[in-house]
């Protein structure tokens, strides 16, 4: 995310509050004085004409008539602002270049490379790799403590393009295998394809990631590192 985008989320977000804010004072409030075409006589607001009364604590209690569209505005604005701070996605067109990923590497001293010719030597048995092909705009790097690698592939066969994350499991386990595979409802958003073995867990995307945004590369690596924390969790209180 550039740094306009990211200044303009919390702008939308921040008067989104601002307007809320004004909202709920309006609705709460009331003004305790009697209206323009009312006269006042002690505690009773008095209409001209019909002689119809009423107390200033009612009066007090009528809501401010811009309350409700004010709500309304504040309540939209605040919900598109946390939607474009937190949760939009950053992602552009797989023609913009790889400086997310050079990026990260530079900021935390992760390893970039253009062009890796081994690292999928050990995914022969997955079908969307092939052994004998290059990974290309790889970066490795730890991530709470769980190396991980994220790549561009070339598929066998139809020659479409993808992107991968990869987590490795500190200590490989089969249990993991039979574990991850029953863990269905871990695999949301912004995950694509998760494929698990005994000492990794992948997920594949269907075209390449780019972003203008670095940390967005990350998604998935933090998506994928909550599984294998949570196997280790349930592992060590099992034990």
């Amino acid at each position: 995310m550039g740094t306009r985008t990211v200044r303009f989320s919390w702008i939308v977000l921040l008067v989104g509050l601002a307007v809320l804010v004004v909202g709920i004072g309006l609705s709460v409030g009331g003004s305790a004085d009697c209206a323009d075409v009312e006269t006042r006589a002690g505690n009773k607001c008095i209409t001209y004409g019909d002689g119809a009364a009423r107390t200033l604590d009612e009066a007090a209690a009528e809501e401010h008539p811009a309350a409700p569209l004010t709500l309304g505005l504040g309540g939209l604005l605040a919900a598109a602002g946390v939607w474009l701070v937190f949760f939009a996605d950053r992602s552009v067109r797989p023609a913009t270049g790889v400086g997310d990923r050079i990026e990260l590497a530079r900021r935390h001293g992760w390893r970039f490379a253009d062009v890796d010719r081994e690292l999928l030597a050990d995914w022969a048995d997955n079908p969307d790799f092939g052994a004998d092909q290059p990974a290309y705009a790889v970066l490795r790097g730890s991530f709470e403590d769980l190396e991980f690698v994220v790549f561009d592939f070339r598929r066998p066969g139809s020659g479409s393009t993808g992107t991968a994350w990869v987590v490795y499991l500190p200590h490989p386990s089969r249990t993991f295998v039979e574990w991850a595979t029953a863990q269905q409802p871990l695999y949301r958003r912004p995950l694509h394809k998760v494929g698990v073995r005994a000492d990794a867990i992948v997920d594949i995307g269907r075209e390449q990631h780019r972003s203008t945004e670095p940390d967005a590369v990350l998604r998935q690596i933090r998506a994928l590192a909550e599984i294998v924390h949570r196997f280790e969790a349930q592992a060590a209180a099992s034990s």
